[in-house]
């Protein structure tokens, strides 16, 4: 262990557990006394502090000191890492207004992370990673998209690791975060001005130089401002495979954000030909988002098919996530699926080699429920429609007014208004009973009144042919109909 690692140790020394605890994802420090840390994406108080302030702000300025950066007065916000990796942002007083403001976010190491572990946790499909592995391998260039702590780091970590060897890669970043393993990597990092307001290198000035030093590829750690023109002319100059991330909610959106960030920049480019220029730049946008149960997910990964005639970007989600429902703990169900769509450049993944069934990309069909499920749908509405029945239901009782519903459990003449009854018209081939649910439901009535009802009068028409012609017998009126 290095003198600094030593030293922050000593001044992190209340959080150094949860530092330490690989399920811990972020810790927040709200002034001295108020620490809260992330853990399968909720957060928790935690009962550490610091001793007071001076404490806190001692150990957030020993940080500053480690990677060369001012956090004071006159520059009282900071972004910077840990040694192991973590990204670390500080606002100080007064602006803070409890104290001392620190988060620091933990990612997790790109030697441990794999699309294997992905698609178990169900963060993305196999048949997705498959695609995005062989976007990789073509030098599609790529857009990830997300919130903050959505994931979308971690994600870029993931896909630079499925560089093809002997590549050079450039990463160009605000603070040092990603931690791609490669066999040629050359990393660079932003320098804030001196004292005295020289020196300092920007996004821009690092994607010029880096651009000048023979890359293969080059990623951005996060598009944030006007550096959104420097990628895109990356993409579009001959470095394919580039990628970066940048905040939206949306593939479309991101798109957007990028059009917006680029004319930031010191630029006199139409908008119309700015547009052109992102829509034939990027190929790809994979979206990422934390969900309201603390999971991650990739929810889209979409084409960028170009510019419409009205100059507005068109895009088309090749897999997107669909919610099915919520388990146990609000817990949110669902899958990655397909939507129909191929990619515009299919046929450049059948020219290189790749194996990729473009069946792959088919919208799967849509189950169609069982007959038991659409009785329990048609049951649960009408006990919805009609609470009386509902609780004579549960009573045991029959639910006034409702005739033929006399039969016992399990009887041809149950519904929902007797406790208990099973399904009248489980004996009965499937294509029957979804035409008796219908047709029940088209005459308001439960199944079992129904059912009861069209037996009755069957048999009275049965009867009506023995005897010659004769009328049908009362019974054969559906229920509540006058004699």
């Amino acid at each position: 262990m290095g003198v600094f690692d030593q030293s922050l140790a000593a001044f992190l020394a209340p959080i150094k557990e949860f530092l330490d605890d690989e399920t811990v994802t972020e810790v927040l420090i709200n002034g001295p006394t108020e620490i809260w840390v992330e853990k399968k994406g909720k957060l928790t108080l935690t009962t550490a502090s610091f001793g007071d302030e001076s404490q806190l702000q001692a150990a957030v300025r020993n940080i500053a000191q480690y990677v060369k950066r001012q956090i004071d007065s006159q520059h009282p916000t900071l972004d910077a890492r840990l040694p192991n990796g973590s990204r670390i942002h500080a606002v100080l007083p007064p602006s803070a207004r409890k104290g001392t403001t620190v988060a620091i976010r933990k990612f997790a190491k790109a030697a441990e992370l794999s699309f294997e572990k992905l698609i178990s946790w169900g963060t993305i499909s196999a048949d997705a990673a498959e695609f995005l592995e062989i976007c990789i391998q073509l030098a599609k260039n790529i857009i990830v998209s997300g919130g903050t702590g959505s994931g979308k780091t971690t994600f870029l970590n993931l896909l630079g690791g499925l560089l093809p060897k002997g590549e050079r890669l450039m990463i160009v970043e605000d603070a040092s975060e990603l931690q791609i393993r490669s066999d040629h990597i050359v990393n660079f990092e932003t320098k804030a001005a001196d004292h005295e307001g020289k020196g300092a290198l920007t996004i821009r000035d690092l994607i010029k130089s880096a651009m000048r030093l023979r890359p293969d590829r080059i990623i951005v750690g996060e598009v944030r401002a006007g550096e959104a023109l420097d990628l895109i002319t990356v993409m579009n100059t001959g470095h394919g495979g580039s990628m970066g991330t940048t905040h939206a909610n949306t593939p479309m959106d991101a798109l957007v954000r990028l059009e917006t960030l680029a004319s930031l920049g010191d630029t006199g480019i139409p908008l119309a030909a700015l547009r052109r220029q992102i829509a034939g730049a990027v190929h790809i946008v994979v979206q990422a988002k934390r969900l309201h149960d603390g999971s991650r997910k990739i929810t889209h990964i979409s084409e960028v098919l170009g510019v419409d005639e009205n100059g507005r970007y068109t895009v088309q989600d090749l897999f997107k996530f669909i919610q099915t429902g919520l388990g146990e703990d609000h817990k949110i169900l669902g899958e990655m699926r397909p939507m129909g769509n191929i990619p515009t450049f299919f046929e450049e993944i059948e020219v290189n080699g790749f194996t990729y069934d473009v069946k792959k990309f088919a919208k799967p069909a849509p189950t169609k429920p069982s007959a038991q499920e659409v009785l329990a749908q048609h049951q649960a509405a009408l006990n919805a429609k009609s609470p009386v029945a509902a609780a004579a239901a549960s009573a045991g009782a029959v639910a006034p007014g409702a005739a033929g519903g006399t039969g016992s459990a399990g009887g041809a003449g149950g519904g929902p208004g007797v406790a208990g009854a099973a399904n009248p018209i489980a004996h009965l081939p499937p294509a029957q009973q979804q035409a008796v649910i219908a047709a029940a439901a088209k005459a308001g009535m439960s199944v079992g009144q129904y059912y009861k009802w069209a037996l009755e009068k069957q048999k009275a028409a049965a009867a009506a042919k023995t005897a010659g012609g004769a009328k049908p017998a009362a019974g054969g009126k559906k229920p509540g109909e006058a004699a």
